[in-house]
């Protein structure tokens, strides 16, 4: 391994408060702020980042519980550590894997129950509000339990495996999709992973040679888990519709974290879990669907709630009902909801996540990313500096940084006793800041890593 043995440079002291850059100068703060932290991590110590704790948005419809506080008029203080009680006591570098609840979602839960116990109405959309986050149209999000779930029915509504052709992946797309990926193949499908390059990326160029005429599917992460790699999406977007593919992009390391356009990309399909960056749970999750390609698609499976009329069907069956040749007759829905539902969302979860997003909201992604960045950058020039073999663009935007490491476990030794939790997994390691996280922590987990 390269030796860790590197000159010290002068530490360059970090602005005392970057919580809240006005919208008008944030391109300003990020050009004078892009070196300090840099600098400051190859010196001889890191100079933590300071900035006071806050709290902020969220709403809850729920009449028959007290709402949360209202948010305040101002934009957000970050890093917002008391509104994430749960990682107070520990340094949490490990947004990527399960994001920590803010309290607001905590909030909205209570909300939710007590509405339950007291039998009144109302229920959170989120569906609206996650489409907002990406530029979609609310009424092209559709409730699926997870990505996967999200995935596999859009492949489905293509009519793969049976229907042929191509679908073109990468080896940064989720790791989970390459079961059904391989099942597929083993079925007939042509499937064709495209390899990361020797920056650990996915060039635009050997995707270009992997799209063939015949591709039906183009299936992404939009920022990898392993290494954080983010694609261009309007590029892979205009160079599969150049094709005649369509293209899928895995959401869920990226929507709530960096900026999201779907309709500026021209993304076809996108799924998104809501327990990583949009600080929601498990068994909830959201399904994107260009619904001018609702004429093209087939229903990938039936649920009672594709109908218009599932509150009060058409039977022939009970007493009371009218004669009929048949037992029920049905009424179907032609939206994406319609196709791609089925069934009610996890309601509790949804009023979380509902609250979650509108915080979210009411801090900006792209100010989300802007704090985080110097974090990120930090760490990149840290486990070089050490000697790591870090697998993560440089120019990453992304929430992750990761390096490879034989073995990683056995580094979780080293952050035990400074209670810094990372994902460690066979042969990589990986760290993922949020808005609960300053330089403190990076300096913190620079520290214990050690060296090599």
């Amino acid at each position: 391994m390269p030796s860790s043995n590197h000159p010290a440079a002068t530490a360059a002291p970090l602005p005392t408060d970057i919580s809240a850059p006005p919208v008008t100068s944030r391109r300003h703060w990020l050009k004078s702020l892009g070196g300090a932290s840099v600098a400051g991590v190859l010196g001889s110590q890191l100079v933590a980042c300071g900035g006071g704790s806050g709290s902020s948005g969220g709403f809850l419809p729920f009449a028959s519980a007290a709402p949360p506080p209202v948010p305040p008029s101002d934009t957000p203080t970050l890093p917002a550590k008391a509104l994430f009680p749960g990682v107070a006591d520990r340094v949490y570098l490990n947004g990527a894997a399960d994001h920590p609840w803010n309290q607001y979602a905590t909030d909205a839960l209570s909300s939710y129950a007590q509405s339950k116990l007291s039998l009144a109405s109302g229920s959170a959309t989120a569906t609206a509000k996650f489409a907002a986050l990406i530029n979609a149209d609310a009424d092209e999000i559709a409730y699926v339990p997870s990505t996967s779930m999200g995935e596999y029915l859009v492949t489905r509504a293509l009519g793969l495996p049976e229907s042929g052709g191509r679908v073109v992946t990468d080896a940064l797309h989720f790791v989970g999709s390459f079961y059904m990926y391989e099942q597929y193949r083993l079925r007939g499908l042509d499937v064709l992973t495209v390899p990361m390059d020797a920056n650990h990326r996915i060039a635009l160029a050997d995707l270009d040679k992997a799209i063939s005429p015949g591709t039906r599917l183009v299936a992404i992460s939009h920022v990898s888990l392993y290494n954080g790699f983010t694609h261009d999406l309007k590029a892979v977007c205009d160079l599969a519709h150049s094709r005649g593919a369509l293209v899928y992009v895995d959401l869920i390391q990226s929507a709530g974290a960096v900026p999201v356009d779907v309709k500026a990309a021209g993304v076809d399909f996108a799924g998104c879990g809501t327990y990583k960056w949009l600080m929601g749970d498990f068994g909830f999750a959201f399904l994107y669907v260009r619904k001018s390609l609702l004429p093209k698609l087939q229903r990938p499976w039936y649920g009672y709630r594709q109908t218009r009329n599932f509150a009060a069907p058409i039977l022939h069956v009970y007493p009371l009902d009218p004669p009929g040749s048949v037992p029920y007759e049905s009424v179907q829905i032609d939206s994406v909801s319609g196709y791609f539902s089925g069934s009610f969302p996890a309601s509790s979860v949804e009023a979380a996540c509902a609250a979650s997003i509108d915080w979210i909201q009411s801090v900006g992604v792209d100010r989300v990313q802007a704090w985080r960045k110097p974090m990120t950058d930090a760490l990149q020039a840290g486990l070089r500096a050490k000697g790591f073999q870090v697998v993560t663009p440089p120019d990453s935007s992304s929430p992750i940084v990761t390096f490879a490491y034989a073995n990683a476990a056995q580094l979780a030794s080293r952050l035990a006793p400074d209670k810094i939790e990372i994902t460690l997994r066979a042969n990589h390691a990986r760290i993922s800041p949020s808005v609960y996280n300053d330089m403190d922590d990076i300096a913190k987990f620079l520290a214990a890593i050690g060296t090599p």
